[in-house]
């Protein structure tokens, strides 16, 4: 018995720090560029965004699931070669499977629900799943921009600050914004 205590106490460290990663199939929030940029199936170019300097996503014709969802856009945001956030779109009728698969992964998350409405002024809950870590979260949006979308977000919330130091940095010093 107190083997079996001894070697529970030693997993729980390991267990709460694997559920603290948030990612995406392999590619974890903190993750090397690398990672998705050699792949074949994700092209990635050089962006100019809040939360970071590089984007991948699949390439036409490619194909990817999450919860056995089909996902309709994937795109993976990248700081200074570290994956800082991944965006996925699916269909709005996958949305609860992809909730309830990310609550088995993660645990419980917070739910929040607000109406948005239609062109036709019709009223429609629109229910956020969030799950949130000490420098990272996870975002499930029912409705993502139309009825027949949804989103999921993965964040390291620390990256648009960083983002934000450094090009204030290049702003004050002339010659680092070449």
């Amino acid at each position: 018995m107190k083997a079996f205590i001894f070697a529970l106490v030693c997993a729980l460290p390991s267990l709460a720090s694997h559920a603290e990663t948030l990612g995406f199939k392999g590619a974890d929030l903190g993750s090397s560029l690398a990672r998705v940029a050699s792949d074949p199936r994700h092209a990635c170019r050089i962006v100019n965004t809040p939360i970071g300097d590089t984007v991948c996503s699949l390439r036409d014709g490619e194909v990817e699931t999450i919860a056995g969802a089909a996902v309709a856009s994937l795109f993976y945001f990248y700081d200074a070669n570290r994956l800082s956030g991944i965006q996925i779109s699916i269909a709005e009728k996958d949305f609860q499977r992809v909730v309830d698969a990310l609550a088995a992964k993660y645990g419980a998350g917070t739910l929040t629900a607000e109406n948005v409405r239609n062109l036709k002024g019709e009223a429609h809950e629109n229910r956020t799943w969030r799950w949130k870590y000490p420098e990272a979260s996870l975002e499930a949006q029912r409705y993502a921009g139309r009825l027949d979308k949804s989103a999921i977000r993965y964040s390291d919330d620390t990256a648009a600050a960083r983002v934000k130091q450094r090009r204030a940095a290049a702003a004050r010093d002339p010659k680092r914004d070449l």
